[in-house]
């Protein structure tokens, strides 16, 4: 933190496949893995084991932006739910700081959303994601 400046939307780059996403207006990513008590003797856990680690997100676009990953998915011959999986890098950078970077990788879509309504100054479009590589934050691997 530079003279208390904290990160903002405005610190935020985010590349897709087709480029810098420029018409992009927000990004959720999340991840979590299974853990569960164990009991043995008595009713205090004995331990813990663990399952499935999962991650998964979601974009919101201007509809410019969906254009432009429309015509990537053109120039690739196939649709944006047969896209290889492909990594979405996010960077945050704030002054006289380094920047760091969180990777998800191999992502697929699994949903688009169109929204509009009456009165709206413009078009949105929402991509939900399944992150199958995972999550890795600013070099840490999730698992």
């Amino acid at each position: 933190m530079i003279n208390g400046k904290k990160y903002s939307w405005e610190d935020i780059s985010v590349m897709l496949p087709h480029g810098e996403a420029v018409d992009i207006q927000g990004i959720e990513y999340s991840d979590g893995k299974e853990i569960e008590a164990v009991y043995g003797k008595g009713s205090n856990p004995t331990g813990y084991g663990a399952g499935n680690y999962s991650a998964e997100g979601k974009l919101t676009l201007l509809k410019e932006e969906h254009d432009k990953f429309i015509a990537y998915a053109k120039r690739q011959k196939t649709s944006l739910y047969k896209l290889p999986p492909f990594p979405i890098t996010v960077s945050y950078a704030n002054e006289d700081q380094p920047t760091k970077t969180d990777v998800l990788k191999s992502c697929k879509i699994n949903k688009v959303s169109h929204s509009g309504s009456q009165g709206d100054k413009q078009s949105k479009v929402e991509y939900e994601i399944n992150i199958l590589g995972g999550i890795v934050r600013d070099g840490l691997e999730p698992n």
